[in-house]
């Protein structure tokens, strides 16, 4: 039995879902969250096989949601089901953890044979998302991800590279730590990278 919590603060969408899952056999939902943050303190109990995650929800945004949970139990697995299907949004979502993303008028009449997908280590996909992520690649937009900063942050990126401390690269920039934080926070949204030693690899691969 695969077992599915559903996270989406639309009532109607809520019962859909919970509809199409009770008529399979080998899925139960076993919870049902309108906003991230409760769902967040009631994972560790839960522990779906998958999680159907909004992205658009009253507070923290699904995408943050993801991320959450997934720097806690990284083997959490989530199906992104949403109305969004603009590049930013796509990119977010799979880079936070998303296993799969699916857009909302495409997900109902495969959702059984998509959860199965993923719960056996597939990436289920709508069709017009699964182009976006294939020209992504085929244009080899990764590389190009340098070009995006503007010339304080590579400043920036190049002392943390050097091994600077935010407040060392504040103090010879002669600005506060929370400018600072603010630009890495920019550089590492721009290089689609969490953290100071994945920018440091990908500054010194590239």
């Amino acid at each position: 039995m695969i077992t599915i919590c559903i996270v989406d603060d639309q009532k109607i969408m809520m019962e859909t879902l919970k509809a199409i899952i009770n008529d399979s056999d080998d899925i139960s939902c076993i919870g049902s969250f309108s906003n991230a943050e409760a769902y967040i303190e009631a994972y560790e109990e839960l522990r779906p096989d998958i999680t159907l995650m909004d992205i658009d929800l009253p507070g923290m945004s699904g995408i943050d949601a993801i991320y959450t949970i997934k720097s806690n139990f990284p083997k959490a697995k989530f199906l992104v089901l949403t109305i969004f299907n603009d590049d930013e949004k796509v990119f977010k979502a799979l880079k936070a953890g998303a296993g799969g993303y699916l857009l909302k008028k495409h997900s109902f009449d495969y959702l059984i044979e998509e959860i199965n997908e993923l719960h056996h280590g597939g990436a289920p996909m709508s069709p017009e998302i699964a182009k976006k992520v294939i020209s992504y690649f085929q244009n080899d937009e990764g590389k190009n991800d340098f070009s995006k900063l503007t010339e304080k942050e590579k400043i920036v990126l190049h002392m943390i590279v050097d091994g600077f401390l935010y407040k060392e690269i504040a103090s010879k920039l002669n600005v506060t730590i929370d400018a600072i934080k603010k630009h890495a926070h920019n550089i590492y949204e721009k290089l689609q990278v969490r953290t100071r030693s994945e920018a440091i690899k990908k500054y010194l691969s590239h």
